[in-house]
């Protein structure tokens, strides 16, 4: 998120019986400008989700919506949404609102809550009522009935198995040997996962018969999970067993 909407002083951490009180909507001044100038990171999950409600492969979303890289010191996998590069506003949003909404990123979810430092539960709120004005109204509701209302469960559950395949040990922003960045972007890359399921080697070594095949064909979140069940053999070779 861009300097710009962040709190001025550091917000206190929130777990999920801590109330606040938010609520958007059409009539604030402020409706939509949330999603101009940001940074938001997208997570394997929010790719498949986002490709699949705009009907579009995998590849194709990612060269047509993101930046996506390793990072320079850690070399972890990067993928960042794209803003339109005149407007700075997410090209998924209109002046009614959020085009993709059933289908938002994690980021988004969240709003205007963020993961904060100190264990998984812990939130922070991410802006100040003077640039989100939903601050203001009278909606008081627990962190936990917020996650709960926005539909969190299945995007933690599915980045919790992502970061299940690390090497042993590993903590965010650790560095990583960049052939290990690249393996881990094939979570990203549902159609090159697709294409591994051709191959008669990688089938009889992960025990495939076509009836599972075409059910992976067929299953978006099944294929991910495969993804990921993949990504954690190869990291065992390379590295040993990374539970």
């Amino acid at each position: 998120m861009s300097e710009s909407i962040a709190p001025r002083q550091p917000a206190p951490a929130l777990g999920p019986d801590s109330t606040f009180q938010f609520v958007c909507h059409a009539d604030l001044p402020c409706f939509t400008q949330c999603c101009r100038d940001v940074n938001i990171y997208l997570t394997p999950y929010d790719v498949l989700r986002l490709r699949r409600t705009l009907k579009i492969g995998s590849e194709e979303f990612l060269n047509r919506y993101t930046r996506h890289f390793l990072a320079k010191t850690t070399h972890v996998p990067v993928v960042q949404y794209a803003l339109d590069p005149e407007t700075l506003r997410c090209r998924f949003v209109s002046d009614r609102g959020c085009t993709v909404y059933p289908d938002r990123p994690w980021a988004c979810r969240l709003y205007p809550l963020d993961l904060a430092e100190g264990g998984p539960e812990r939130y922070r709120i991410m802006v100040n009522p003077d640039r989100c004005l939903g601050l203001l109204e009278a909606n008081r509701m627990t962190v936990g009935e917020w996650l709960e209302h926005q539909g969190i469960a299945p995007y933690a559950a599915m980045e919790q198995a992502y970061y299940a395949v690390m090497p042993a040990g590993f903590k965010r922003g650790q560095w990583l040997d960049p052939g290990i960045g690249k393996l881990l972007f094939l979570a990203y890359d549902l159609d090159r996962v697709a294409l591994l399921l051709q191959d008669r080697t990688v089938r009889r070594l992960y025990d495939l018969n076509e009836a599972q095949v075409a059910q992976l064909a067929g299953d978006d979140e099944a294929l991910l999970r495969f993804a990921f069940r993949y990504i954690r053999s190869q990291l065992e070779q390379l590295l040993g067993d990374p539970s």
